[in-house]
């Protein structure tokens, strides 16, 4: 009990707690590896048909171009200078062969593991804070399933190494106290438990 409240896990309930963060971590990757699979479903149906007049007759051009440009100048009593700047960017478009129509093609973003565990944590500290609100929000408890059967020390340990990106409300939330309400903590015992 005292090894609990200074919390000073030993050498086997450590080992537990690794399994537990290791097990979260695949969990997020499997999460974060589907989101990258719709990603590129999303970016194939985006980008071979065309909105206009739906033939797949369709390839790529660069034709977007975006200019940007800054003049600034003093001059006091005939005496001064004049400092520009210029920039142009050109990106890729899907043209359409069919109908001529072009649009931006679409653009895909890696997801991390890390960034999903971020977002469940986050979701976390928002379900523990008002639960009853929070389930009306499907995605939320769907991303917070990742910390099911874990300890509340493997949870509060992954709190602690990503504090710095977790918004205010589930840093204050995400506690160990708070935690073990929720959560099986590694120090108890099946005799505890009774």
């Amino acid at each position: 009990m005292i090894r609990k409240l200074l919390y000073l896990p030993t050498l086997k309930q450590n080992l537990r707690i690794r399994e537990d963060v290791e097990t979260i971590l695949n969990g997020c990757a499997d999460i974060a590896s589907q989101e990258f699979k719709e990603q590129k479903e999303n970016q194939l149906a985006h980008d071979t048909r065309c909105p206009k007049c739906r033939e797949r007759d369709v390839v790529d051009k660069i034709r977007d171009t975006l200019g940007e440009g800054k003049v600034d100048g003093n001059f006091y009593f005939g005496f001064g200078g004049v400092a520009g700047r210029m920039k142009v960017e050109t990106d890729a478009v899907n043209h359409c062969n069919e109908c001529g129509h072009e649009w931006k093609k679409f653009k895909t973003k890696y997801i991390s593991k890390t960034e999903i565990v971020r977002v469940a944590l986050n979701y976390l500290g928002d379900y523990l804070n008002d639960p009853e609100k929070q389930k009306r929000m499907s995605w939320k408890m769907d991303a917070i399933k990742v910390f099911d059967n874990m300890s509340a020390e493997s949870i509060f340990n992954l709190t602690k190494k990503h504090w710095l990106y977790m918004r205010p409300t589930p840093r204050q939330t995400l506690k160990l106290r708070k935690l073990r309400k929720y959560y099986p903590s590694v120090f108890e015992t099946k005799n505890e438990k009774k």
